[in-house]
């Protein structure tokens, strides 16, 4: 199987594998000095933002590893002939933490996560470690209001968030093996400007040296013009990883236009075909005993029919009973204590091995997928309160980081 969107199999170097191996063992907020520049990082004093640690131990042979501060699972090694171990060898883990480095080393390489809840979450738990991300981004000589025609101080604030944003990519794209996804939040839900603001964040990652066709994919919710944006961007080379897939026919429609990964929610799905069960009757998810495994399902059979080379990442995973039954899925987005149950939990040992549930299977026939068809399977699926929340909270977040640069810019002066 494939595993190149998520990760490559490169082996980490002795400096990278130094600052894993430590990183398992606490947590440190601390960036790298010698790479300030390549940040537009701005130090000071009073800012406390960067400070050198002197608990972090020499390495022989290898430079002190200074890394922003992350957090990994608890689960440090797999029990043999766990659940957890059985599930591995099926499928790829992706530890799911609101932290924005997924690193769980048990599981192999890992990916991060840039988004407005989860720079949120970084500056309110690190305690301002991650401050660095911002105060460099209000430095940078591009976003200076005079370069931007009306010096809108707002239009400022969006480009200044957007280079913060790839200032803690790069940051995580040196820490973790796997790919970075970089949510793109635009509160117009326009194609025009979604591709616009993925353009102007590839170029600021590109000057900061990282690999972006590689090592970054842009997160865009699936709503229509989130669909037409990626069709452009993907011809233009830029990945894409489409979130937030409640229906079939977001996935034919992200899946056709190119994205690289497809993100479905096992559990919200389930949830709500159990409060909403007559609209289970569309795509034959009521005849499943699991509405939300049996959509990971129908979306996977669908791109394999169909040819199609997005890979599928199932999240919302609630339970190990949900895990196991998600065995053969390329991606299984799992938490802390779903990782903790499957390997606590001792896999079938009479023969009856954990199978792969995704070799055979079939989709519902999923003719074009046009505007209108697509408006009515949100209505039809959790999709439509499901964007409609998300939209809410990346842009209730967004709105606050905002605030955050405008209270800030003063103490830099």
């Amino acid at each position: 199987r494939d595993h190149s969107v998520l990760h490559d199999t490169r082996p980490t170097d002795a400096r990278a594998f130094a600052t894993m191996s430590y990183s398992a063992a606490r947590v440190i907020p601390v960036v790298c000095a010698e790479r300030k520049a390549r940040f537009n990082l701005k130090a000071s004093r009073k800012s406390r933002v960067f400070r050198r640690s002197a608990e972090i131990p020499q390495t022989q042979g290898v430079p002190t590893p200074e890394v922003v501060a992350i957090h990994v699972s608890n689960v440090v090694s797999i029990q043999r002939g766990s659940e957890l171990d059985a599930l591995k060898k099926l499928s790829t883990l992706v530890y799911d933490t609101k932290h924005a480095a997924n690193e769980a080393a048990a599981l192999g390489p890992q990916a991060a996560t840039v988004s407005p809840s989860v720079l949120l979450h970084l500056l309110s738990t690190n305690h301002g470690s991650d401050v660095g991300s911002i105060e460099g981004a209000l430095v940078y000589e591009a976003c200076a209001v005079e370069n931007f025609a009306g010096y809108s101080e707002d239009v400022r604030h969006d480009c200044v968030l957007d280079k913060a944003f790839c200032n803690l990519a790069a940051m995580m794209a040196s820490r973790v093996t796997g790919s970075v996804s970089v949510e793109v939040v635009e509160a117009t839900n326009d194609a025009d400007f979604i591709c616009a603001k993925a353009l102007r964040m590839r170029d600021m990652l590109l000057e900061l040296g990282v690999d972006v066709g590689a090592r970054v994919l842009f997160k865009i919710p699936c709503t229509w013009q989130g669909v037409l944006a990626v069709e452009r961007l993907e011809q233009q080379g830029v990945k894409c990883h489409v979130t937030q897939v409640y229906c079939l026919e977001q996935a034919a429609a992200a899946a056709r236009a190119g994205a690289a990964l497809v993100q479905v929610y096992v559990g919200r799905t389930r949830t709500w075909y159990q409060k909403h069960p007559i609209a289970a009757v569309h795509n034959n998810l009521g005849d499943a005993p699991d509405a939300g495994i049996e959509l990971v399902k129908q979306v996977v059979s669908l791109i394999r029919d169909e040819g199609l080379s997005a890979k599928v990442i199932a999240a919302s995973v609630k339970s190990k009973n949900d895990a196991l039954a998600l065995a053969g899925c390329e991606y299984i987005l799992v938490n802390e204590r779903v990782i903790s149950t499957l390997n606590e939990s001792l896999s079938a040992s009479d023969g009856d091995e954990l199978q792969d549930g995704f070799k055979h299977g079939s989709a519902p026939v999923v003719g074009e997928v046009t505007e209108k068809v697509f408006a009515a399977a949100l209505r039809n699926s959790p999709g439509a309160e499901e964007l409609a929340h998300a939209l809410d909270v990346n842009a209730a977040a967004d709105a606050k980081l905002k605030q955050f640069i405008a209270n800030y810019s003063g103490s830099l002066v």
